[in-house]
Order: structure tokens, then sequence, then C-alpha cells
């Protein structure tokens, strides 16, 4: 029976590229003998990237249930690497932060991350790995732009 389904195109690459990169990553992360488990530093490593935060949408983030991360940012409480206050903004909300005392986690985070990268890209040169980031910056904004353009008319239908 032939295939209806093409297994090469962007979606499927995609899901494959980020399936085979997480799990590069958390083989980096084992092999360095962090203290956390490598989910937990996919959630630092997403912490990093912004300032204090709702655990909702740091759940959003990562593609969690809040429940899940719930449970990953007490561990991370109870190891001082994160901290949890109230949303001056939404009382029924908190937002999460790293602690000073992440910094020396997430360096070696980086460095785990460094060498799943490099295992991923060997055989690229420069020149073809910027134009694959650029191309794949410009596909993920396009899509985030349409899905906040889609958020918004879907708000305003329902008001």
């Amino acid at each position: 029976m032939p295939r209806a389904i093409d297994p090469d195109t962007l979606g499927f690459v995609i899901n494959d590229l980020a399936r085979l990169m997480r799990a590069t990553f958390e083989e980096e992360i084992e092999a360095a003998a962090i203290h956390i488990t490598p989910s937990e530093a996919r959630v630092l490593a997403h912490m990093s990237r912004c300032d204090a935060l709702q655990q909702t949408r740091l759940a959003c983030l990562l593609g969690l249930s809040p429940m899940s991360l719930s449970t990953f940012i007490d561990k991370l409480e109870a190891l001082g690497l994160v901290e949890r206050a109230p949303d001056p903004e939404d009382r029924r909300a908190k937002l999460v932060s790293l602690t000073d005392a992440a910094t020396p986690v997430l360096a070696e985070i980086a460095q785990a991350g460094v060498r799943a990268r490099s295992r991923a890209t060997r055989g690229l040169d420069a020149a073809t790995l910027d134009q694959f980031r650029k191309t794949a910056r410009q596909i993920r904004d396009t899509l985030d732009a349409d899905r906040r353009a889609r958020a918004g008319t879907d708000r305003k239908h329902s008001t």
C-alpha cells in the first residue's frame, strides 16, 4: 500500500528533530551528573529565558500540564534553585523565578546543551547552520504570530 502521508514533511521532520535533540540533551545532562533530572534541567533552562513568570505560562511554554510542572517546581524550590512569590497582578497566581543558587547549575546545563548541539550539528558548516537557525526562527515567529492573532480574535468574539 502506498504511503498517503510523506514522513519527510516539515512537521514530521521538526517533530523528529525535537525528539532526538531532547534525547541527546537528556543524555548529556545524565553524563554530567548534575544533581537534577533532565526534566528539571529543561524547566530551569526555560526559566533562564524569562524573568519571573506565572507557573501556568511556564507550563504552556514547556508543553506540560500545570500539575506536572508544579511537581518539578516543588523539587527545584526545595533545592533552593527557584522561588515562588504571589503575582501582584493576579492574587490567584504564583510567579516563579530563579535564585542565585541556580547560576552554577545553569552553567552546567548550558555546557550540556553545547555538547548536545555539537553532536547534532557535527558535519554542518557555520553558514548552513546559521541559515537553518534563521529559517527555523522565521517559521516559529510566523506560527506564534498567527496563534496570537487567532487568540486575540477568539477573545473578541467571546465577549
